[in-house]
């Protein structure tokens, strides 16, 4: 980092000017922030190019990332945002009322203790929308140089739960890497986050047949505007937008151009975990792959001479396990793995759809770790997979 050292970053109690960092420096700086159990507000302006910048904030309780955004919001806004959102029936006829329920000096602590306790929202979907906003605004800033200040004064007090926690970090690092490895699997047509669509030529306006796609480029690919700022002012997910993009410019319909070079860092090192899902049912398969791909690497295996056989040159952090499968079934497969000194420890979830306790004492003599009942919910196949993966964290 120039001019100063990893040590001169934090030092709680006093506010920091703006200092300059390079782009490898951000991810670092974060995890000290982390490890000092910092609260305060942290503000970026993240270098696209130069002379031009995008205004980042994170706000900081005891070493916990509680909100992500453009910019500080005012009650008023965290009401609007959060009831349009969640609430979009209520929101005009309730807004008004709900700012003169909590006028200064009430602080968005209360605002959010309030908005709960009058049922019209839960702290899961403050927390959802929090961590979104958390995730874009880090994906925004890694892997770019910049400039930051600190402040310990937290200007909004905004943290979750009945508790007062910040956002759950595992879920938050391992977000914000899985969606990186996503960035860079389509880098080859859109460059990064911060590619800027350029105008259409004459030649790709040709090659375009459905006119809302062509109408969309005229509107927006003007040279000037950043996947960001497009996907912002039409409301969406950075990473969505980019992904269309992507095959748009496969098909030829568009370029990108990238401002400056940036490099695409984790936060922290993520390995993703390995499930191996067993399963003579197509339907399954797909359930089980949509439910987990986006969070880990998901391997398929019809049938049990199948798995044996990617198990004996691909380790897997977990395995899921049909019960009643033709030839070999889940239950004699896992009794098989157990024999064997490798598998001993590896977390074994057998799947079946029927709910006896016949079924359940079986799958716990052969040595099975947890049971789950078709059909699957989508919920509790990820609690499981977090509880046992030793990567800890789907969400």
């Amino acid at each position: 980092m120039s001019g100063m050292s990893m040590g001169d970053v934090l030092i709680p109690g006093e506010t920091l000017p703006l200092i300059p960092y390079q782009s490898q420096d951000l991810a670092r700086l974060i995890e000290s922030f982390r490890q000092q159990q910092v609260s305060g507000t942290f503000q970026l302006e993240v270098e696209l190019q130069p002379g031009r910048y995008w205004q980042r904030v994170l706000i900081w309780y005891r070493g916990e990332i509680t909100y992500g955004g453009n910019k500080l919001i005012d009650r008023g806004e965290l009401i609007r945002i959060l009831l349009k959102k969640f609430k979009p029936e209520y929101s005009q006829s309730i807004e008004g009322w709900l700012i003169q329920q909590l006028v200064y000096p009430h602080s968005s602590r209360e605002l959010l203790t309030f908005l709960v306790q009058k049922q019209f929202l839960t702290w899961e979907q403050i927390e959802t929308w929090a961590q979104g906003q958390a995730v874009f605004a880090l994906e925004q800033a890694i892997g770019f140089a910049g400039k930051y200040r600190f402040s310990p004064q937290t200007e909004v007090d905004f943290y979750h739960g009945a508790d007062g926690a910040g956002l759950n970090w595992n879920q938050l690092m391992m977000t914000v890497n899985t969606r990186q490895q996503y960035w860079r699997k389509i880098s080859n047509l859109i460059p990064s986050i911060a590619a800027v669509p350029l105008p259409l030529t004459a030649a790709m306006s040709s090659k375009i047949v459905e006119t809302a796609i062509k109408q969309h480029a005229q509107k927006w690919f003007d040279g000037h505007r950043t996947i960001v700022d497009i996907a912002t002012a039409l409301d969406r997910d950075p990473l969505q937008v980019a992904r269309s993009y992507a095959q748009w410019a496969q098909m030829g319909w568009m370029q990108c151009q990238q401002p400056i070079e940036i490099a695409l860092e984790s936060l922290v090192p993520v390995e993703l975990p390995i499930v191996l899902s067993v399963d003579d049912s197509p339907i399954v398969q797909t359930r089980i792959k949509r439910a987990l791909s986006d969070h880990c690497e998901v391997l398929l295996a019809n049938d049990a001479m199948s798995a044996l056989h990617l198990l004996a040159r691909q380790p897997v952090d977990l395995l899921l396990l049909d019960v009643t499968m033709p030839g070999i079934d889940g239950i004699e497969l896992c009794q098989t793995l157990r024999r064997m000194s490798k598998f001993t420890q590896l977390p074994i979830v057998m799947l079946t759809a029927k709910d006896k306790s016949y079924d359940r004492a079986l799958a716990e003599m052969v040595g099975a770790t947890e049971y789950l009942t078709k059909p699957l919910d989508d919920d509790k196949l990820i609690a499981i997979v977090n509880q046992y993966t030793k990567g800890g964290h789907i969400q």
